[in-house]
């Protein structure tokens, strides 16, 4: 089993109580707050979306300029045999 540090561990708590501490406010709070909280996420989600899809074109350009490259190849080959 690995170990993990201390100061993780306790990022991951103070995260844990960040979110639970926002779904109690989506379920117990006013419409002002929810409303609040829904637009963060949103933001957040829609942030990791875009830096998801720009990553993929960049792989896809460099796959492009680069045909020869030996793990473009694989990528290739892969690909074809699914």
């Amino acid at each position: 089993m690995s170990q993990v540090s201390r100061s993780t561990y306790q990022k991951v708590v103070e995260e844990n109580k960040r979110l639970l501490k926002d779904i109690k406010t989506m379920v117990y709070g006013d419409i002002p707050s929810i409303i609040f909280l829904k637009e963060k996420y949103r933001k957040k989600f829609q942030s990791e979306k875009d830096f998801n899809q720009m990553m993929k074109n960049i792989s896809q350009m460099y796959m492009d300029n680069n045909p020869n490259d030996p793990i473009v190849k694989k990528v290739k080959e892969f690909k074809q045999k699914q």
